[in-house]
């Protein structure tokens, strides 16, 4: 009897250990990557993207976007409401507003509201491991834990606490923090067939919350002059 319980507790372990094995053999920016596919699978993309602000669980507001997103850069075509026609550009030097009735962009921060609480930086930063340092600092059979500090100023928060499944890396849910140290919102991912379908956004006033929907995705690839501020307001095609 008690050898039968050894040999079953041996085999419960090397279960374990084979369930894990793929995700302990990655390093923390081959695991980071693995979640970047879940938001978009393609290295160049469009993703046709709904914010929808909730108040008491009622929609008070949508908006609707087009995102183009190629080699860790952005483009943001807004599709409706007041700030239509408006485009939005992470770049390399930086993130540009250009609104539809000015010839000039204007720089602002990634960490700037966009609609509720969702910032620009969370529509148009879909690579986490482009603006960001990974390491582990929790790792379980079921879930491990990453600490994510940002590396570039196109990163919207200075860290991010970010919990994935360990067996296939989803996104599950994640913590972003200012330099001071102060959490700042809380984010919530909601994965189907493999595809990232919605984050939630919350923050202290437990009554709000901001749901970002991603409604389709296909390869596309852009010219580069788009990706500049200058360039930015020309014709997509």
């Amino acid at each position: 009897m008690q050898r039968s319980h050894i040999i079953m507790t041996i085999l419960r372990l090397l279960f374990l250990a084979l369930l894990t094995a793929p995700a302990m053999a990655m390093n923390a920016m081959e695991l980071l990557i693995k979640v970047d596919t879940y938001r978009s699978p393609f290295l160049h993309a469009q993703l046709d993207i709904r914010i929808d602000e909730y108040k008491n669980d009622i929609i008070e507001k949508s908006q609707n976007y087009t995102v183009f997103h190629q080699d860790g850069q952005s483009l943001v075509s807004v599709l409706d409401g007041s700030d239509k026609d408006n485009r939005i550009l992470l770049s390399n030097k930086g993130m540009f507003v250009a609104p539809k009735n000015s010839s000039r962009a204007v720089r602002i921060t990634p960490i700037q509201r966009l609609l509720g609480q969702a910032s620009y930086g969370d529509l148009a930063g879909l690579r986490l491991s482009k603006n960001y340092t990974p390491s582990i600092i929790e790792q379980k059979p079921n879930t491990t834990i990453l600490e994510l500090i940002a590396k570039k100023s196109s990163a919207t928060y200075h860290k991010i606490i970010l919990l994935i499944d360990s067996t296939d890396q989803r996104p599950i849910s994640a913590n972003a923090y200012l330099r001071s140290g102060k959490l700042y919102k809380k984010m919530h991912y909601n994965v189907k067939e493999k595809i990232l379908n919605s984050i939630t956004y919350t923050s202290k006033n437990k009554s709000k919350k901001t749901v970002m929907n991603f409604l389709n995705i296909t390869a596309k690839k852009i010219p580069k002059r788009l990706l500049t501020s200058q360039g930015m307001r020309n014709a997509i095609r």
